[in-house]
């Protein structure tokens, strides 16, 4: 499992029908709600034209999905009614895909809002860790056994309570390294892969304030033990960049971070954000979840880290862990 989250990810291209306008072209994989926000004049993805004849079959999705799809050419919004959509379409026997087949010939290029990829049970899927998950299984060729199954039910749950959404388009060849790192870092999560192979979902429970002990260290007679405080780490405004137009290549809003920041620690510390300035979420278009996520950073990262530094020459253990 740890080499294959390296191996590059071949995204399946619009070649592999009889006449596409460009075979290089991606075929689309659509997760969560892409319609907020709304739009009036394009859309945030770009359509392959994958059949050439009539006035052309255009795919939304390289897959299944849930609906609500409108569709822009450079005049602005489609009428529904110059083109027949089918959202499970067995597309020249290559497997299910999203289609619209024009009746009417578009100006210009093709673009598009939807719902993404549904789970088993129709449901849209836009909790980022059972995302993580189809990705793993659908697309990169993964099996249940590579995957973790109580860490994924725990991470599942943690970002169901926390109310994260997750929503975007992937349009090229990835390892799913980078893709999970993308993926899940936006809400604050990561993976790992374990000693026997399979893929472990986290993230950050609900627990609120900074940095407070979780374990009684043992006296140790032996070891020396000082502690020093870092401001270097201190973090109270979190401005965010988020909801990624993928036509335009750029974030369509903008959250400063102010309704989330911690003002006490600004006036002990001044305005301390991330080190890259602000955060670039592109799996992420609701205003509430950004402000979710720019809450929980400054909750953890509002007081300055506390650094132990313990010189022990007994060879002892010490009960240890990230996040301690």
């Amino acid at each position: 499992t740890k080499d294959r989250m390296a191996d590059n990810y071949l995204i399946a291209r619009a070649s592999q029908y009889s006449a596409p306008e460009s075979g290089g072209d991606a075929l689309p994989i659509i997760y969560g709600d892409l319609t907020v926000p709304a739009r009036t004049e394009a859309g945030v993805y770009s359509l392959p034209k994958i059949n050439t004849g009539g006035s052309g079959t255009y795919c939304i999705a390289g897959h299944a999905i849930d609906g609500s799809v409108s569709l822009f050419d450079d005049d602005g919004l489609i009428n529904p009614g110059e083109y027949t959509l089918n959202l499970a379409n067995d597309y020249e026997g290559n497997g299910e895909i999203a289609t619209a087949v024009f009746s009417v010939a578009p100006s210009g290029s093709v673009t598009a809002v939807c719902k993404g990829k549904k789970d088993s049970s129709s449901i849209l899927l836009e909790n980022p860790a059972l995302i993580a998950e189809d990705l793993a299984l659908n697309f990169w060729g993964f099996f249940e056994q590579d995957i973790d199954r109580q860490t994924l039910s725990r991470a599942a749950a943690s970002a169901q309570s926390q109310g994260y959404a997750a929503a975007s388009v992937i349009s090229d060849d990835h390892a799913p390294a980078d893709a999970l790192t993308d993926l899940l870092g936006n809400f604050l999560g990561r993976f790992e892969v374990d000693a026997f192979g399979r893929l472990k979902i986290i993230f950050q429970g609900t627990e609120t304030g900074s940095i407070h002990p979780v374990k009684v260290m043992p006296e140790l007679e032996a070891a020396e033990v000082e502690l020093e405080v870092s401001r270097d780490g201190v973090i109270n405004q979190v401005p965010a960049l988020y909801a990624w137009d993928d036509v335009e290549g750029k974030f369509l809003l903008h959250e400063d971070g102010i309704a989330e920041r911690s003002a006490a620690s600004q006036v002990l510390y001044g305005v301390r954000t991330p080190s890259s300035g602000r955060l670039e979420l592109t799996w992420m278009r609701s205003e509430a979840v950004a402000r979710t996520v720019q809450a929980r950073i400054v909750e953890r990262f509002e007081e300055p880290a506390r650094v132990f530094r313990i010189q022990d020459e007994t060879f002892r253990a010490l009960e240890v862990e990230p996040d301690d």
